[in-house]
């Protein structure tokens, strides 16, 4: 019993990390809701599994989709599922397994889902998985000689093949009844299964080894009469005899050689060279020549020989009877010619006497008419024909002892194993699982049934952990490369997020600057106008200070009084303007500049500019003319 030996870090890397375009995977976040929906789906899982529940199912992925009505499950049930499914298939189709045990193994999918999902989906303690590791590889290699021993199982005879479906039910229901127990039971399962296969074992060989003796023993003695039967024939064929020699030969003679050839045929000889009797038994072959020559020759000899060959065929016979359970023959189906073994010495004598004397009559003298041979001779080694084709060698077959076969007779599959090579015989005795009798084929039979494909070899099992392995290797690379896709694609995401960000970033510095700048420019802008409407406003002022005349008039707000002053003195070359009050006394002296900017400040405001000073003036002036 070997152990397995498995690439666990692979199977574990495609339960964690495939993805199945068709399923559903949910997304799960780590919080604490999602983890009571995972250990709630895990309990569903589990119900779904049981032995009651998955009778007629035979896809776990079918079953996922309509247990969660196709919105998803973990990412470890379904991964898990779609493995699994995927072993089985292919290892059912590759075996292609007896119909009742095809129906069996459909639903061991679901024993393997159910032992496995709280460990992979449940997520356990790294001593946990490297248990529950060690228990599913006894568990493969179980799976394995279950595999072996199927392959070869028969539904054939139907007495016995309750013992292997039994002993299936009884592996099935230890195991859904583990409770997690998995180190325990898995062990008295791998005890159980090989102590059933030991029994088996011991109970075929010793059968086999009974069955080879026995048929060994038949088949030489039937060998034996299928040659006396054509000795005889090649050694009367075309020649006259009376009919009661032609009875004598059928119904008991042929018996008589075939014993003799048993006790003396050497088991070196082939089909060919048995034929010549007097290789290994001169004895029976004189007394056999001496018949025809008393019966069928006329001459000297005959009359020499005639006086003994009645006492001579009589000592060679002694031990074989016409009747009775030492009778050498099977019994016939046509009316014998002979009552007794009396009658039977009697009609012969009288029938040479006859023939001596020259009295038989043309009826009783007739020719030959060849020995029928009996159905179940000529099934079993052929033909006279193909006596004379000559012999197949075993080794041309290219086949040897303990290989299997599968043989359809009348629309039935039956799987048998070769145990014995008759060679003499040319004979293949073939047994059941059990090492009872299946089928004995000569070789040319066999042979023709290899040519019609009605017999084949069996297929090497495909054993159930190389199936299981090349699931993993081959899903946990695609896993790998989906995973890295995922990385990849995790720090692409990432790469044109932060490139986004800092696109963003940038847009908004730009932003910025560009509202700094518009801002900048529009500050520019306004104090561009304000300095255009101070200056406008300046100037404006200033024509009106310009326009002053003597005599102009301003009021000065002075600590919230407003104090009245009238220009006296305005110097256009220094932009001098002198005020005073109403009593002449100088008060106020500005530049022009100075006066502007008081007077847009509204420090100062303008209560006459002088123009009716000088109008005045101008009156006074003139009155003063007029009156000289």
């Amino acid at each position: 019993m070997s152990k397995m030996k498995w690439e666990a870090s692979l199977y574990r890397l495609l339960i964690q990390h495939l993805r199945v375009p068709e399923l559903v995977y949910p997304f799960e976040l780590g919080s604490s809701d999602a983890l009571a929906e995972r250990n709630r789906q895990l309990a569903i899982l589990q119900e779904q599994c049981a032995m009651d529940k998955r009778s007629g199912q035979n896809s776990l992925v079918q079953m996922l989709n309509k247990t969660f009505e196709d919105r998803g499950c973990i990412a470890q049930a379904n991964n898990l599922a779609f493995f699994l499914d995927r072993v089985f298939d292919v290892w059912l189709r590759k075996n292609a397994f007896q119909e009742e045990l095809s129906l069996v193994f459909q639903t061991w999918r679901f024993v393997l889902f159910k032992f496995s999902i709280p460990v992979y989906a449940g997520m356990a303690s790294a001593e946990e998985s490297k248990g529950h590791e060690q228990q599913l590889g006894k568990l493969i290699s179980l799976m394995d000689s279950i595999g072996k021993f199927a392959r070869k199982w028969s539904p054939v005879p139907k007495r016995s093949k309750q013992l292997f479906l039994d002993q299936l039910k009884k592996i099935e229901s230890s195991l859904d009844d583990t409770e997690g127990k998995h180190d325990s039971i898995i062990d008295i399962i791998e005890a159980q299964w090989y102590g059933f296969i030991d029994k088996q074992d011991e109970k075929n060989c010793k059968i086999s080894e009974r069955l080879i003796q026995s048929e060994y023993r038949k088949n030489h003695t039937q060998y034996c009469l299928w040659l006396a039967y054509h000795y005889l024939n090649v050694l009367f064929k075309k020649r006259t005899l009376p009919s009661v020699l032609q009875d004598f030969l059928r119904e008991f003679w042929v018996g008589v050689v075939a014993r003799k050839i048993e006790a003396s045929l050497p088991e070196q000889l082939s089909s060919r060279e048995a034929i010549v009797v007097s290789s290994y038994n001169e004895k029976l072959d004189q007394s056999c020549k001496n018949i025809v020559r008393v019966f069928c020759h006329k001459g000297e000899s005959s009359f020499q020989l005639a006086d003994q060959i009645i006492e001579d065929l009589q000592e060679m016979s002694k031990g074989v009877s016409l009747t009775g359970s030492n009778t050498f023959l099977e019994s016939q189906s046509a009316p014998t010619a002979f009552f007794s073994d009396e009658s039977l010495w009697r009609e012969l004598s009288e029938c040479l006497v006859l023939l001596l004397q020259g009295q038989l009559s043309e009826e009783e003298v007739l020719e030959f008419e060849l020995l029928q041979l009996p159905e179940h001779l000529e099934n079993t080694f052929g033909d006279i024909d193909q006596f004379k084709n000559g012999a197949i060698q075993f080794e041309n077959l290219n086949i040897s002892l303990s290989d299997w076969f599968e043989l359809y007779d009348q629309d039935e599959l039956i799987t048998l194993k070769l145990i014995a090579d008759f060679k003499q015989s040319q004979q293949l005795l073939f047994s059941n699982y059990l090492g009872m009798k299946a089928a004995q084929l000569s070789y040319h039979e066999f042979a023709e049934r290899l040519v019609q494909g009605n017999i084949k070899k069996l297929a090497k099992t495909h054993a159930f952990s190389s199936v299981f392995d090349q699931a993993i290797t081959g899903l946990a690379k695609i896993a790998e490369n989906q995973k890295q896709a995922r990385l990849q694609a995790a720090e692409k995401a990432k790469a044109e997020a932060e490139k986004m960000l800092e696109d963003r970033r940038k847009a908004e510095e730009q932003s910025r600057l560009r509202a700094e700048e518009i801002a900048q420019r529009t500050k520019q802008l306004l104090a561009k106008r304000a300095d255009k409407e101070r200056l406008e406003k300046e100037n404006a002022v200033a024509q009106l200070i310009r326009a002053f005349n003597l005599g102009a008039w301003i009021s000065i707000n002075t600590g919230g009084e407003a104090l009245r002053y009238k220009l006296v003195v305005k110097l256009a070359a220094t932009g001098k303007y002198v005020f005073v009050d109403r009593l002449g006394i100088k008060k106020r002296e500005f530049i022009e500049a100075d006066l502007v900017q008081a007077l847009i400040n509204k420090d100062i405001e303008i209560l006459s500019d002088g123009a009716e000073f000088e109008e005045s003036l101008e009156r006074v002036v003139s009155r003063i003319r007029m009156s000289k």
